[in-house]
């Protein structure tokens, strides 16, 4: 029984590790448009990237947060929010992967700001990198493609979150 009991634990204790090793707590993060985040950096939202002008990769956190994905979504009105960064969080599950920021804007709850998608579909202002030349918006889209395709693939992305941001980058490009 003894040996039972250990091994059990054993086994609990191996997972747990397992588990800390797949969220890293960050004090800054470098994002891909150029723009290194740091806990308490202000951000300005942009215009959600659904089609009704909700926030795909803002959503509400913390204690407000509903069992409901589609409730969570931050709403069209909320473009042009400054919200701050309190925790900044990489995630290596293997559907849930990316760096997340825990950001408030200025009310009772908090929001989940998926940084590298907030960026490719400007949920955010700073999508674009400053200089950017026409050569290089090309490649960006085909890069900005492979992105999309990944998060699909991982199961991030449903089909017609998919096609929605596909179809937006081919008609902005």
């Amino acid at each position: 029984m003894k040996k039972i009991t250990l091994l059990i634990i054993t086994v609990l204790m191996m997972n747990a590790v397992q588990a800390q090793n797949k969220v890293e707590k960050l004090e800054e993060y470098t994002a891909s448009n150029g723009i290194t985040y740091k806990v308490g950096d202000e951000i300005r939202l942009g215009r959600g990237s659904d089609t009704n002008g909700k926030f795909v990769y803002v959503n509400i956190g913390g204690w407000g947060m509903s069992t409901d994905a589609e409730t969570n979504r931050l709403g069209a009105a909320n473009s042009g929010l400054i919200v701050t960064v309190k925790k900044i969080k990489s995630y290596n599950y293997k559907r849930y992967k990316g760096v997340y920021f825990t950001v408030g804007g200025g009310n009772l709850t908090n929001y989940n700001l998926d940084i590298e998608n907030a960026i490719v579909t400007c949920e955010i202002e700073d999508c674009k990198k400053e200089g950017e030349s026409a050569a290089n918006s090309s490649t960006d889209k085909y890069d900005q493609l492979k992105k999309l395709k990944d998060l699909f693939d991982d199961g991030i992305l449903t089909e017609e979150e998919y096609n929605v941001e596909k179809k937006k980058l081919l008609e902005t490009n």
